[in-house]
């Protein structure tokens, strides 16, 4: 608190900071004076750092401690189920055992070790021979079920490396080579096109307009009785030019209209056409590999 400025004082956020870091300062020389037992604490420099330091180093200290007391009751406990283990032992039993201990070989004490430690790996509640091969049968299939596992892993972990690497290679061939790149002209040649198409359309709508109209004209001239012999020769030449200009519009529009088609999904932004492209070359090349693949197997 004896930090606090006068501006921290209009401040509630810097006042609650100066406040928090107090109170950390306070546990920490708490925790140091506990530590050194009476002992000089050595004087240090107090900033931030130091702080967050001292903060990690005493929650690390507190966890050891928790640790040690929790190994130190298991200890505890185990000591006195080892006791009372003992205890509750038959004094006959005992007798024997020590008698037979004492009587056997060197062959059969180490055998008999040999029998206890594999009850104990093993963790048996039997050292009976059938027990024990069971189970170390079963443990060894298991360990065998485990490294097929862990084998099938590593294997499709290499494989996965592999694609990995090959997809790399492939996005950096797409994003260099200048192969897969879309034409600078590519957006204002789709315009123009675009643009044709437009006005082709309107044209051929205002040539259908004059081609009915005459045909009309055509109809009602020759369904009058005073001139159905003065037909127009100019007026049938002109609307046979008319039709044949009209037919070649057509054909036009539609080849113009299949250039456009060809263009149809890609955006009008460069960049974008450009990376539509390299996904549409990625697919050509996998279309292109399993055809292949199919003709190598039917080669087969």
């Amino acid at each position: 608190m004896d930090n606090l400025t006068p501006q921290d004082l209009f401040s509630p956020s810097k006042a609650r900071q100066q406040r928090a870091q107090a109170a950390d300062w306070a546990q920490i020389d708490s925790w140091l004076s506990y530590k050194y037992a009476g002992r000089t604490v050595p004087t240090f420099e107090r900033n931030e750092e130091t702080l967050k330091v001292l903060r990690e180093l005493s929650s690390a200290n507190e966890r050891a401690d928790e640790e040690r007391m929790i190994m130190e009751r298991v200890e505890r406990e185990a000591c006195k189920e080892l006791e009372a283990d003992e205890e509750s032992r038959d004094p006959e039993d005992v007798k024997i055992l020590e008698a037979v201990e004492a009587h056997l070989s060197t062959e059969g004490s180490d055998a008999l070790r040999a029998l206890a430690s594999t009850a104990v790996a093993l963790d048996t509640t039997s050292a009976n021979p059938e027990t024990l091969a069971h189970a170390l049968i079963a443990h060894t299939s298991m360990s065998q079920t485990l490294a097929n596992n862990i084998q099938h892993v590593r294997t499709l972990q290499r494989y996965l490396d592999k694609q990995h690497t090959l997809l790399r290679s492939q996005l950096n061939e797409l994003q260099s080579n200048p192969a897969f790149s879309a034409p600078p002209s590519l957006q204002r040649q789709t315009t123009e096109q675009a643009r044709q198409t437009k006005h082709l359309r309107t044209k051929i709508r205002e040539y259908e307009d004059r081609l009915a109209s005459l045909e009309y004209q055509q109809a009602k001239t020759a369904a009058t009785p005073a001139s159905k012999g003065v037909s127009s020769a100019e007026a049938i030449a002109d609307m046979l030019e008319q039709q044949t200009s009209l037919s070649a519009l057509r054909r036009r529009v539609e080849r113009l209209e299949k250039e456009v088609d060809e263009f149809a999904g890609l955006p009008a932004d460069r960049e974008a056409a450009r990376k539509e492209v390299g996904k549409l070359e990625i697919e050509l090349d996998n279309v292109r590999r399993r055809r292949d693949a199919l003709f190598e197997e039917l080669v087969r």
